[in-house]
């Protein structure tokens, strides 16, 4: 599997999660997962001066944008968002990126427990396997708070 994502981690198989690409990097993805998805994270203050969605489009990528700012947009309609965008993909390749792959480990242990009805620990552990570590007390409160 190639890197298209700096922080790369691949906690199930069709799920690449980790920091922001850059074009090649969406081009690289889109050579090897034609029909696959971008989901990116990062409000778009995070980034003004890049069209990702343009790029992603004018790659046959499909695109969606949920933007999580950081704690505070750990919401359950978010993630609920989050995961209806990963849902409606089927069995597509999905590249989901934040800046550094933090909230996409976050909002992957909130779905888990939320959406997919896990157990805390299987949560924080769905968490881990994306890579969470500075967002895991922000998720922890989340989940002690229901």
């Amino acid at each position: 599997m190639n890197d298209y994502l700096p922080n790369q981690c691949c906690p199930e198989t069709r799920l690449l999660c980790g920091g922001q690409p850059d074009e090649q990097q969406l081009a690289a993805f889109a050579a090897e997962h034609s029909g696959g998805c971008v989901i990116n994270l990062r409000p778009a203050a995070e980034t003004p001066d890049w069209d990702e969605s343009a790029v992603a489009r004018k790659l046959g990528l499909d695109y969606v944008h949920i933007p999580v700012a950081g704690p505070q947009d750990l919401t359950r309609a978010n993630v609920q968002t989050f995961a209806t965008a990963v849902q409606s993909h089927g069995d597509s390749a999905l590249l989901i990126h934040c800046a550094s792959g933090q909230r996409v480990a976050a909002l992957l242990a909130l779905k888990a427990a939320w959406v997919d009805g896990c157990s805390t620990d299987q949560a924080l552990a769905a968490g881990k396997a994306a890579g969470l570590d500075r967002m895991m007390p922000m998720v922890q409160a989340q989940l002690a708070s229901g």
